[in-house]
C-alpha cells in the first residue's frame, strides 16, 4: 500500500534517511529518523487532522489502520522521497508534499485585557465542565476519582501547580522550576499528562508574559524543560524543542487568539484543541489556560481555587 503525504514539516529530510517507528496507533503512527537533526516526525491519517509542528498529514483509506501494519521498532528507510517501512506492505510518498514554514513564534493580536479575561473565563467554565478522570484534569473534579493512580495524580496537580501559579507571577524561577519539574513526565499517554501541561503552558505565559523579566523568565523556564527533557520520551523532547521555538499546535494558537479576542465560536475552538490525542488535548488546553492567567491576579486566583480540595466542596453558583 503506498500512501501520499501531503504535508511534511520544514527541514523534513526527502531524501536519504534510516530511522525506526516509535509508537503505533490506528490513524497515527511516530517515527525518528537517524539525521544530523534527530528528527521525530508524527504521521497522521486523521481526517482533516489539525496543523501542527513536526507532523507529516496525509490521504489515507477510511479502512487503513497502522497498527495492523506497522510494528513498533520497525526499520524505515527513506530513498528519494519514498519512505519504507521494513516487514510491511507500506510505503509513503512525500514527493509531492508541500513544506510548512512555522515562524520564530505564532503572532498575537492586540491585548485587551477586559477582552481576554472575558474570553478566558468563558472558556474556563466550559473546561472545567469538560474534565475527565484521566490526565491532569482529574485534579477539578471531587468525588469521582476510584483507581490509585488517578487519585495521585491529582494530588500532584493539586500540590503542585497553585505553587507554579504563584511563583510564576513573582518571576521566581527556583520555585517555579521546582513545581513544573515535579509535573514533567507524570501521567498517561505518549506524551504524558505533564509534558503536554509544560508545553500548553509555555504557550499561555509566552501570550502574557509582556514585560523583559517575564520573557526572560519564560525564556529561563523552557530552556530548563528542554534540558530536563532526556528523562522524557522522545516525541516529548521534540515537542519541548518546538515550544522552545516558539511553534505550537493550530488549535492551541487558535485558541488563544479566540480567548485574547473573546471570539463567538470559542466552543468550537476548546473542542478543537480538547480533540488532540486521548488525553494530551486536554492536558495541554489546561496548561494553556493556567499559563494565561499567571499574570491576570483574579484568573491566576480562579484556577488556584478550583484545585484548592476543600473550596471544591462548596463550589459557587457562575
Amino acid at each position: 500500500m503506498r500512501l501520499t503525504v501531503t504535508d511534511i514539516p520544514e527541514r523534513f529530510p526527502t531524501h536519504v534517511a534510516n530511522g525506526r517507528a516509535m509508537s503505533v496507533h490506528s490513524r497515527v503512527m511516530n517515527i525518528a529518523l537517524n539525521t544530523n537533526a534527530g528528527a521525530v516526525v508524527t504521521i497522521d491519517a486523521r481526517r482533516g487532522a489539525p496543523l501542527s509542528p513536526g507532523t507529516a498529514r496525509l490521504n489515507a483509506p477510511d479502512g487503513m489502520d497502522f497498527s495492523r501494519l506497522v510494528r513498533p521498532g520497525a526499520g524505515l528507510a527513506m530513498r528519494a522521497g519514498i519512505l519504507r517501512v521494513q516487514g510491511a506492505d507500506l510505503t509513503f510518498d512525500f514527493r509531492n508534499a508541500v513544506s510548512t514554514k512555522w515562524s520564530d513564534g505564532p503572532r498575537w493580536p492586540r491585548m485587551d485585557r477586559s477582552t481576554l479575561e472575558a474570553g478566558w473565563i468563558e472558556t474556563w467554565l466550559l473546561f472545567v465542565d469538560a474534565a475527565e478522570t484521566s490526565g491532569f484534569t482529574a485534579a477539578l473534579l471531587d468525588g469521582a476519582l476510584s483507581g490509585g493512580f488517578d487519585r495521585a495524580l491529582a494530588h500532584r496537580v493539586r500540590t503542585a501547580l497553585p505553587r507554579l501559579m504563584r511563583a510564576a507571577a513573582d518571576t521566581n524561577f527556583p520555585d517555579s522550576w521546582s513545581s513544573l519539574r515535579s509535573l514533567l513526565g507524570i501521567g498517561p499517554g505518549l506524551t504524558p499528562s505533564g509534558d503536554d501541561f509544560a508545553t500548553g503552558f509555555f504557550l499561555g505565559l509566552g501570550f502574557s508574559a509582556r514585560s523583559p523579566r517575564q520573557q526572560t523568565f519564560l525564556r529561563d523556564l523552557t530552556r530548563a524543560t528542554l534540558a530536563q527533557a532526556h528523562d522524557s520520551t522522545d516525541v516529548s523532547r521534540a515537542c519541548f524543542e518546538h515550544a522552545a521555538a516558539g511553534r505550537f499546535s493550530t488549535p492551541l494558537t487558535t485558541l488563544v487568539e479566540g480567548i485574547a479576542t473573546h471570539a463567538d465560536n470559542l466552543p468550537a475552538r476548546l473542542a478543537d484543541a480538547l480533540a488532540m490525542g486521548h488525553s494530551s488535548g486536554r492536558d495541554a488546553a489546561f496548561g494553556t489556560l493556567c499559563g494565561l492567567a499567571v499574570t491576570e491576579p483574579e484568573l491566576r486566583t480562579r484556577v488556584i481555587d478550583a484545585l484548592d480540595i476543600t473550596y471544591l466542596h462548596e463550589k459557587p453558583t457562575r
